[in-house]
């Protein structure tokens, strides 16, 4: 049902026929009398708060069936053209002059509750919405909320997430103000907890409302001791809260937190906010470079902008993320600067690049190129993704798709990565990397389990002792702390069952660092991550010890069973419960002993070996009242409570002040233990989850070592190589060479053929590969022309993806590669339009053009395909020209340019930095008998040198199916309208327009004097 779009309710029964008979009992006189056991709604389950519980079936999930996108909350506001922010009800004018300027301004909240993880980010953006455009696209959220209303969203928001998100995505209007559910708890005081905003309703998008729940409802640990006032200030007290969202608050980025409050409140409505925002884990997002950012870091004003500070937080979490954290410390640090060279000197571009840290891939970029997700099919097969992913785990395959996301800049960096793969891929450390394969698939999705192991082990409602007011209420008020589970066993089992994968996953994952205990490694990276941290590296020294804990007091037969018991240590009330009874017991005995010497039994010797207590049993009623015979006699203080035979053989069962005594407190004693046994494995699991940072320790550096390995396995396939990657100080060109290159996810041509290498020089000065000469002419600018379907795309795509792969580390699919690393890809493919966002297909080619002339820098890579088509050929070849000088004259950067303008060629063939190049191809022609027999053409899909004279459009037309009577017609049109532009036409039109002028001029040449020059020229022009 979830993936169908619903939403389920989980329903469950939270009171037992006697607590129904109690409250019948406890109703005044004179009202109704409840008559239904009560039952409340513990969750609600859609596709972006599915959580994958022990209550559901996670084979789905396992075999990865099961849609898995998180929960996006996106806050818009607008900008006026003065460049203030707007409210949240203005239309954008002018749209079409907006260009790359900031138009809109979006606070977004990203949650996994799969793995508990809560993103948060801020940005500025363009009238395309190009970075939200990238978040989606990196993300692909399953659900997504916006704000409605009448001062919600812009009107085209919700159209542009529509053609935007992945098919099958939920979106939600939350308004501005909403109101909570009612619960349907029997205690008021519940109701109260539970419920939110009364009869004021909810205001999710206000931010200090956000601040004044969070800290109502306790999720993170207050820095005071004080009990929250909600008349307080809300920013105060949050000094223990994550990092991350403790900068959004004091940084005041509060669109940020307006989206954290919708997606506080789903989530409070789903019942599951104290799952996952217990964790405490909050990571910052930031979009790729842009031009918007038109001020560096140093400045004072982008310090303290909350969208920089998010950046700079994004950037130390991302170094992180990818392992750079384990190289040798750089001298550069990162900022946030301008990479466009419209309006730099040569000086700011070079300290941009200075500062730049990584290729930027905006979502436009990820979707032409196809990184995630295949165009024709809508999934990831075919993909970029689906060629280099050979992870054997679910975090590992996360991990490298977050380093395809992002791929490096510097050049050491690059490196020290790629020789780890290079170790990897050969050698002793290959001989241990496959055994380490083995153990990687058994370790299963750490991060998710630990997310589960924290839910079971009572997470954010387990109210321990530093939790303050609120949470426990919260704790207590959950409506699962209620539930009579009917179905216990089956959960109980499932609760082991994902515990039992953690804990072996992490054994193996433990043998990992002994694999490698021989191995020859000299990458630094690599020895640092197969190493314990008592030899400086990543693996916890102590998870051995840990993991043995719970295997040696963790019976996972037993505890599947239902019979686990706290083990002696593991809960201190538990462990004086067991004593007190003990100790009770033993004074029983005691007791018995008193009376059977003192004398107040008679015959002493007969109470003495016929006394015996009954009803012994934890579960008994009436427990340990004194059997005796009714032959001996007894003090006053022994009452009868009940008599068994008849005669001499009567036995009398007696209780007594003192045994009743010691009887109530055993049984307190026993309820405090019956309390921790069912709590037992709550208990278990929360220890566990009390040691989560060396858990997570284990399952970032078996990601990474798994990412590696996957990159390894690519690099030893047939013709894969290791690219060179070469510095690119101000006085070098920009370049990359690629000898044999092919496309990395293309392994036929569509004609079935094995597909056809090629080779491509753009700038730098390169070597020959027997370093005996220089090859290339140093043109950073290609002008690609050829036949349609001749492989111009495929090229220009091909180009792009070697470099991603080159820059991520990896070995990439050419004999040889040598480049310059690059900052940022953009580009400009196919033809679509976003028609219910007012944006024609021309209008979205030029804006993504001209986020390329006004973003691009020397160090950028630009793929153009086809520009102008959209328009009139004249104004199209007028557009293409002007960005091709830009390009070449401003930007500088490196360029392939796929177009049919032969005009364009013309212009631009003696250009130095300009170089043509065709596709080139094979096409037999029947003009030479005039007959009508079909042409035929061959592509060779080789990238050959000049121009292309023809693009062969009829003959593409022919394959695609046209009619042979609208082929023909179109051949001669178009020799005719080739003709004509070449000035060869014997026959020209004259419209009316042009007689009329020409008779004027003729009126005017044949007056008083008549200009014989003038008449020629007319008679010649209308012939």
């Amino acid at each position: 049902l979830v993936d169908a779009g619903y939403k389920v309710g989980r329903v469950e029964q939270t009171e037992t026929p006697a607590m129904l008979a109690e409250r019948k009992k406890a109703t005044p006189k004179g009202k109704k009398k409840p008559q239904v056991m009560s039952r409340e709604v513990c969750s609600i389950m859609s596709r972006g708060t599915r959580t994958f519980c022990y209550l559901e079936d996670t084979s789905l999930l396992e075999r990865g069936e099961a849609s898995t996108g998180p929960l996006v909350a996106i806050k818009e506001n607008l900008a006026s053209k003065d460049g203030r922010k707007g409210g949240d009800s203005m239309e954008i004018d002018g749209m079409e002059d907006a260009g790359t300027e900031v138009v809109f301004e979006y606070g977004v909240t990203i949650v996994d509750a799969i793995t508990g993880v809560v993103t948060l980010g801020q940005f500025d953006d363009d009238v395309l919405r190009s970075r939200l455009q990238t978040l989606l696209a990196t993300f692909g959220p399953s659900e997504v909320l916006y704000e409605g209303g009448q001062n919600g969203s812009s009107k085209t928001l919700l159209p542009f997430l529509r053609s935007t998100c992945p098919a099958g995505t939920i979106f939600e209007d939350v308004k501005p103000s909403e109101r909570f559910p009612k619960s349907t708890a029997v205690d008021s005081g519940v109701r109260k907890t539970l419920e939110r905003g009364g009869n004021a309703g909810v205001k999710p998008w206000d931010p200090k409302e956000t601040l004044q729940e969070l800290h109502r409802r306790g999720y993170y640990p207050r820095s005071s001791r004080k009990k929250f006032d909600e008349n307080a200030d809300p920013t105060e007290a949050i000094r223990r809260w994550p990092e991350i969202l403790r900068t959004c608050v004091e940084g005041k980025a509060i669109l940020a937190i307006s989206s954290f409050g919708a997606a506080l409140y789903y989530l409070q409505r789903s019942l599951i906010d104290a799952d996952i925002l217990s964790l405490g884990i909050v990571k910052p997002y930031a979009p790729p470079n842009t031009s918007m950012e038109m001020t560096s870091s140093a400045g004072a004003d982008a310090s303290s902008s909350p969208a920089n500070k998010l950046r700079d937080m994004y950037t130390e979490e991302s170094r992180t993320m990818e392992g750079l954290d384990l190289m040798e410390e750089q001298q550069k640090q990162p900022g946030v600067v301008n990479l466009g060279t419209s309006t730099m000197d040569l000086s700011a571009g070079y300290a941009a690049e200075a500062s730049c840290d990584h290729l930027a891939l905006d979502g436009r970029t990820l979707s032409n190129l196809e990184i995630l997700h295949s165009m024709s099919s809508g999934s990831d097969q075919g993909s970029l993704l689906s060629k280099i992913d050979a992870t054997q785990s679910p975090h590992g395959s996360r991990l490298l798709r977050a380093w395809l996301l992002r791929p490096m800049f510097i050049k050491a960096e690059i490196d020290r990565r790629a020789d780890a793969v290079e170790e990897l891929a050969g050698g002793s450390a290959a001989v241990a990397m496959a055994e380490a394969r083995v153990l990687l698939k058994k370790t299963g999705d750490i991060e998710r389990l630990l997310s589960r192991v924290h839910s079971m082990g009572g997470g954010g409602r387990r109210g321990g002792k530093e939790a303050d007011d609120g949470a426990r209420q919260a704790a207590a008020a959950h409506p699962d702390e209620r539930a009579i589970h009917y179905e216990g066993d089956m959960h109980t089992r499932r609760k082991v069952n994902d515990f039992s994968k953690l804990l072996y996953g992490l054994r193996a994952a433990a043998e990992i660092p002994d694999l490698f205990e021989n191995a020859d490694i000299r990458s630094p990276m690599l020895a640092k991550m197969v190493r314990y941290t008592s030899d400086d590296g990543c693996f916890p020294s102590d998870m051995r010890e840990k993991l043995d804990w719970f295997f040696d007091n963790f019976d996972l037969e037993a505890a599947a069973k239902g019979q686990f018991e706290p083990a002696r240590g593991m809960d201190e009330e538990y462990d004086a419960a067991c004593d007190a009874i003990e100790d009770t017991k033993r004074e029983l005995e005691a007791y018995k002993e008193e009376m059977c010497s003192n004398g107040e039994l008679s015959p002493r010797q007969t109470a003495r070996s016929t006394w015996k207590y009954v009803n012994t049993k934890e579960d008994s009623k009436e427990k340990y009242l004194i059997m005796l015979p009714v032959s001996v006699s007894v003090p006053d203080d022994f009452q009868v409570k009940g008599k068994r035979g008849k005669g001499a053989k009567q036995e009398n069962k007696y209780s007594t002040p003192v045994v009743e005594e010691l009887v109530q407190r055993l049984e307190e004693a026993i309820d405090v233990k019956n309390e921790g046994k069912a709590a037992g494995m709550k208990l278990v699991f929360a220890r566990f989850d009390s040691m989560r940072s060396t858990w997570m320790a284990v399952a970032h550096v078996t990601a990474m070592l798994d990412a590696l390995g996957s990159m390894a396995e690519v690099a030893v396939r047939p013709g894969f190589s290791r690219p060179l990657i070469m510095d690119c100080p101000p006085s070098a060109k920009p370049g990359v060479e690629i000898v044999q290159g092919r496309h990395p996810c293309v392994d036929l041509t569509h004609s079935g053929s094995d597909f056809i290498p090629n080779d491509l020089i753009l700038g730098g000065n390169f070597q020959s590969e027997d370093n005996t000469r220089n090859v290339g002419d140093g043109a950073g600018v290609l002008l690609l022309s050829g036949p349609n379907m001749g492989g111009k795309s495929t090229l220009l795509r091909q180009t792009c993806l070697i470099t991603i792969l080159a820059q991520m580390g990896s070995y990439v699919p050419a004999e040889r590669c040598a480049l310059t690393p690059v900052d940022r890809i953009f580009t400009r493919l196919g033809a679509s339009d976003r028609i219910l966002c007012g944006q024609s297909t021309f209008f979205v080619e030029l804006a993504e053009t001209a986020a390329a002339v006004r973003g691009a820098t020397r160090r950028s890579l630009v793929i153009m395909d086809e520009l102008g088509r959209g328009t009139s050929t004249f104004d199209g070849t007028a557009i293409a020209s002007a960005t091709v000088k830009h390009l070449v004259e401003r930007n500088g950067c490196l360029t392939l340019f796929a177009t049919h303008y032969h005009s364009l060629l013309e212009d631009w063939k003696n250009e130095p930095t300009i170089k043509l190049g065709h596709m080139e191809c094979i096409v037999e022609d029947d003009e030479e008998d005039g007959s009508e027999r079909r042409n035929n053409i061959t592509f060779l899909y080789t990238l050959g040198d000049g121009p292309c004279p023809k693009s062969f459009g009829v003959n593409v037309a022919r394959l695609a199916g046209l009619p042979d009577d609208v082929l023909q017609r179109a051949k001669r049109v178009s020799s005719l309208f080739e003709a004509e532009m070449n000035g060869e036409a014997k026959r020209r039109k004259i419209i009316p327009s042009t007689a009329e002028k020409s008779v004027d001029g003729i009126f005017k040449l044949l007056g008083n004097a008549v200009d014989s020059d003038g008449v020629k020229r007319i008679w010649a022009s209308l012939q």
